[in-house]
């Protein structure tokens, strides 16, 4: 049998990946896995209620402040809505047959912009390939490598077993998994762009940020401390930079590749790369599930102004206007 766990001790991706869940999705037909995920993740934040209430105060916040725009009730459900399809994506990619998932993905899988990937691929040299956690990023390394690029990816496993199967997987296509846990990440990220590969990574971990002492990027309109992340592996790899954001569309999902730096510059990718972002989450926000660390990045703001009319307040305007459509 198994036993109830303590709901509120629990991260929500623990709390998707216990093993009941992971039986259900390796037997469970699509729809009546989303729907029981649904149902489950309103539970948990019916628990969690405080983190519920963090997340649907920052995005309204921020779209309040960025768009002048009101977040409505049935829009905080879609937000939720589309953390729960990210799990259910997790757990369909970890534990699906491979097969299954590529037929799944040759489906629905439509890719804007290929021909900047493709003349990466003809030089022979690798990449950096930002992406966020936004929409069905987990589809976007099978995405790649079932279409012939060569990548390796940085990514945290939040459960033993997830990080096994993820392994086992990789390596059938040839995929590098480099764990940000572990010691020598970005010695291991550049020598896997020298080899021509081309590397995935996140650039809205707000928590996993290493900030630089004198500057400075503008995050929703209001200043923080830069990552130096990017910009270290883009200076020393001196290679094209690309964003890639993995949309969920009716017709299925959109890979959008976008073009950041051509490698010869000297220029700041990670503020390239946020502020592509942020675009796309100010477009399609209910499919962006970074809320809630946004909302702790951006406490100090939000509790400030929690009582004011957001639009009087005197903050860093956004450069990035909102756009058209478009591993923890």
């Amino acid at each position: 049998m198994y036993g109830i766990p303590n709901v509120t001790s629990l991260g929500l991706s623990q709390f998707f990946q216990l093993s009941f869940n992971v039986k259900l999705a390796r037997l469970s037909p699509f729809m009546f896995l989303r729907v029981y995920l649904y149902l489950l993740g309103f539970l948990y934040f019916s628990l969690k209620w405080a983190d519920r209430k963090r997340i649907i105060l920052c995005q309204n916040y921020v779209l309040k402040l960025n768009l002048k725009k009101h977040v409505s009730y049935l829009d905080s459900i879609k937000t939720f809505l589309g953390v729960f399809d990210h799990y259910f994506e997790k757990l369909i990619m970890a534990h699906r047959p491979l097969s299954e998932m590529i037929d799944f993905l040759r489906l629905n899988l439509h890719i804007n912009n290929k021909d900047y990937l493709d003349k990466i691929k003809k030089t022979g040299k690798g990449c950096i390939f930002v992406t966020g956690h936004f929409g069905a990023v987990e589809f976007l390394p099978l995405s790649l490598a079932m279409n012939g690029y060569k990548i390796a990816l940085i990514c945290r496993f939040k459960t033993k077993k997830l990080k096994e199967e993820l392994i086992k997987r990789a390596k059938k296509f040839d995929v590098i998994l480099i764990d940000a846990n572990e010691p020598k990440v970005l010695f291991r990220a550049l020598q896997a762009i020298k080899s021509g590969r081309i590397l995935i990574t996140e650039c809205d971990e707000f928590s996993q940020w290493r900030p630089y002492q004198d500057k400075r990027i503008s995050v929703f309109g209001h200043s923080m401390p830069q990552d130096k992340t990017l910009d270290f592996l883009y200076n020393r790899a001196k290679v094209p930079a690309l964003m890639g954001i993995m949309r969920r569309g009716k017709d299925g999902f959109t890979l959008c590749i976008d073009s950041l730096a051509d490698g010869s510059k000297d220029e700041s990718l990670a503020i390239m790369a946020w502020k592509k972002l942020e675009g796309y989450i100010l477009n399609y926000p209910q499919q962006w599930y970074q809320w809630k660390d946004a909302a702790i990045a951006l406490s100090e703001h939000i509790v400030q102004n929690k009582n004011k009319d957001p639009r009087k307040e005197k903050s860093i305007p956004s450069k990035c206007p909102v756009l058209s459509p478009n591993f923890s």
